[in-house]
């Protein structure tokens, strides 16, 4: 819920080492990303379905340097 990416409020050192993790431990959830969204981006959209939200955004996106790299052509 910290304001950077998914891997640095984790301590990784790389995206990579997130996207290794999810698929050695949390196998299940990386199937659910077959896009390559990005992990906060997809948890929070998760979310936002099973709360029967419509409209969710992903908290300080719009701040983020890495908005055009996050929002690509899965969003």
């Amino acid at each position: 819920m910290a304001d950077n990416h998914l891997w640095q409020d984790l301590g990784l050192p790389s995206r990579t080492e997130l996207n290794t993790l999810m698929l050695t431990r949390f196998t299940s959830l990386k199937r659910k990303n077959p896009g390559d969204m990005k992990w906060k981006k997809l948890f929070y959209r998760q979310l936002c379905e099973q709360a029967e939200v419509p409209i969710c955004k992903s908290p300080s996106c719009v701040e983020c340097c890495d908005h055009s790299i996050c929002f690509g052509p899965e969003s």
